[in-house]
């Protein structure tokens, strides 16, 4: 059977967040919930296209569709990452290894989910005024979705960072953009 946790159910994948192993665990889940809001993005685009009295663009529309399918593509690659970045992180430790470049890896892994996810959200301020107000709660879930994803990974990222030494220039850089797409974080 394969790793990936897209060869097991929903409700596999659900009881595996809930058990007692390291992973799968927040990123993974907030990855997954990302694509379901690229999912939703997905459907309400194509919907709209769809309708006879549809005014917008749809070449615009089928855009839109493509980038948001990518990303969602890209979004579940990364749910199946965070696993294996974090298995190595947590290898380097119980073997007394230094952790430096998986740690970095366990950063570079939400913050990648934490950038695919606002790129979802953005397409989705595209979306606002091509769709009918018949799916605008459908595009309100997504967002929530996206944002929660962002929010979730960010915190996976910052707690990461603190394992770095503050004058690290890669715990700098990645700080920066963290201050950036904290924006997104529920609750802040």
């Amino acid at each position: 059977m394969s790793d990936s946790i897209w060869a097991a159910s929903l409700a596999s994948f659900r009881d595996r967040v809930a058990s007692a192993e390291p992973v799968p665990a927040g990123v993974s889940a907030a990855a997954v919930s990302a694509t379901f809001g690229f999912g939703l993005l997905i459907k309400i685009l194509e919907i709209a296209s769809k309708r006879k009295d549809f005014a917008g663009d749809r070449e615009l529309v089928g855009s839109l569709v493509k980038e948001a399918g990518k990303t969602s593509e890209s979004l579940a690659n990364l749910a199946d990452e965070d696993i294996a970045a974090f298995r190595d992180y947590l290898d380097c430790l119980r073997r007394k290894q230094p952790t430096g470049p998986a740690i970095r890896k366990a950063i570079e892994v939400p913050l990648n989910i934490a950038r695919a996810a606002e790129s979802g959200l953005l397409l989705c301020t595209h979306a606002r005024s091509l769709i009918h107000a018949f799916v605008a709660a459908d595009l309100g879930a997504a967002v929530a979705l996206l944002s929660g994803a962002v929010s979730a990974s960010l915190g996976s990222v910052e707690f990461n960072l603190q394992q770095l030494p503050e004058d690290d220039p890669y715990r700098i850089e990645v700080t920066a953009e963290f201050t950036r797409l904290s924006r997104y974080r529920a609750g802040r």
